[in-house]
Order: C-alpha cells, then sequence, then structure tokens
C-alpha cells in the first residue's frame, strides 16, 4: 500500500519541532498588573532540539545545553507576570537574532524545553534572516486555531485550522511562488480528501487518503501533459516530487 510522504504529516502538518519545528514563541501582552522583569540567559539548545524521555521518567528536551551549542538558540529569561507565567524569549546563537519573539509559558518545565506546547497563547518564529516562519496559538498544551507556516521568501507556505490539537475544515499549501500546492479536507473519521496541483496550476493527483496514517485509499493522477498515470510507483514518484518543493527547509 502506497503511503503519501511523512513529510507531510510530520513537516508540513506540525510546527512542533525545530527546522520544520523550531520552537514557538509570540508577542503577548502581559496579562495584568506589573511585569517583573530581567533578561539572564536560562538555557540553551541544539540545533535539532526537540523532546525525549529519561530514564527517571522526567520530560527532558534531547537538545538542552548549559552551554552554548554551535548554530543551536539560547534562551533569555524576560520577566514574570502577577499569575506566575514567564516570559520568554529564543534567539539565534550564530548571529543573536530574535528566533521567536517574547512568548509566555505557565509551567516551568517549559523553561528547558523547545516544544511549544508549553507555550500560553499565540507565537511566533523567525527564520535567521529575520522573515516569519511561522504563527501559532496553543491554550492548554494543545494547538487552537488557525496555524501558518510560511518560506524564507516570505510566502505563505501553508494554512491550517486546529480544534484542541485535532486538525478541522481545510488545509491549504501553497508553492514559493503562490501556486496552490494542496488542499485537504477532512470528510469523516475514516477518510480525507487530498488534492495536489503542479507549480504550474496543473492538477496533478485526487486521492481519498486515511486520516490518521496517510495511506492512499484511493484515488487518481495525472502527468503535466494531463494524461491518467496508471502505475502507482509514477503516481508516488509525482507526490514526492511535489512534497519536496514544498520542504521549506529548502527552498
Amino acid at each position: 500500500m502506497k503511503k503519501l510522504p511523512l513529510f507531510l504529516s510530520s513537516c508540513l502538518l506540525s510546527l512542533t519541532m525545530v527546522g520544520c519545528t523550531s520552537l514557538q514563541s509570540t508577542p503577548l501582552q502581559p496579562a495584568s498588573g506589573k511585569v517583573v522583569t530581567s533578561e539572564a540567559i536560562i538555557a540553551y539548545f541544539a540545533p535539532d532540539a526537540g523532546e525525549e524521555e529519561c530514564a527517571c521518567g522526567s520530560t527532558m528536551d534531547k537538545g538542552y545545553s548549559l552551554t552554548p551549542v554551535e548554530n543551536g538558540y539560547f534562551r533569555k529569561l524576560l520577566g514574570r507576570d502577577q499569575e506566575g507565567r514567564f516570559l520568554l524569549q529564543d534567539f539565534y546563537q550564530s548571529n543573536g537574532q530574535p528566533q521567536t519573539s517574547p512568548f509566555w509559558v505557565k509551567d516551568p518545565k517549559g523553561l528547558n524545553s523547545f516544544d511549544g506546547k508549553y507555550t500560553d497563547g499565540d507565537v511566533i518564529g523567525y527564520y535567521d534572516n529575520g522573515q516569519i516562519e511561522f504563527k501559532e496559538h496553543y491554550k492548554d498544551y494543545m494547538l487552537q486555531g488557525k496555524s501558518e507556516l510560511y518560506y524564507k521568501n516570505g510566502q505563505l507556505n501553508m494554512v491550517t485550522e486546529y480544534a484542541d490539537d485535532v486538525e478541522v475544515g481545510e488545509t491549504k499549501t501553497y508553492y514559493s511562488n503562490g501556486q496552490l500546492a494542496s488542499l485537504e479536507n477532512k470528510l469523516d473519521e475514516e477518510h480525507k480528501t487530498h488534492k495536489l496541483w503542479y507549480s504550474t496550476g496543473k492538477q496533478a493527483v485526487d486521492l481519498i487518503v486515511d486520516p490518521y496514517d496517510f495511506s492512499i485509499l484511493s484515488g487518481k493522477a495525472w502527468d503535466q501533459q494531463g494524461n491518467i498515470i496508471e502505475d502507482e510507483d509514477e503516481r508516488q514518484k509525482v507526490i514526492d516530487n511535489i512534497y519536496e518543493q514544498l520542504d521549506t527547509t529548502k527552498n
């Protein structure tokens, strides 16, 4: 059975890792009352920072470090508010530019974690050239509302709506030239429509997929001349090629 590239679910449809997933931060005004401010560096992270479970059972970020890491990131504590939340901001180790805008964290575990789920409210991430990389909103450890991913040139790459960490409605992705590349829509718990277009605007595939593992249940594919592609391997090549072009780490 053929499947859509894992890149679809792990990179395009999820913005909670470094690279595909850098920690998420966003400007948010202090809730209420005076904010106590400071700017101490409280953590360093490797370029591949993420989460893993340590032997003791506590959650530790595998990329967390007490000392600077080449091509990594560092985090500053900007202050706290009367609700006890921490105001943090991440920066690129290489040039000192913001990797995020200031963002709030409630849970102390989030101080040393690069996982966006600890963020309380809006989050914005930046590429090292200053362009916006993503925008998200978290509440109670879950994605809520619209999430957006961008290319380094500032062009919108993907738009997804979330409710309690679950995708709802349509998900759209775009080529770096602004052309629509894919459109997804969940039909029910077992079926999702998935359409892809070439960068020229011609339709490439029209599929029904499993919304959980992205296995292809049925569908059609066309070459760039509009001819039906019967061979499954050739169809898979078309799908893989399109998602290669949508990879924001390469475009």
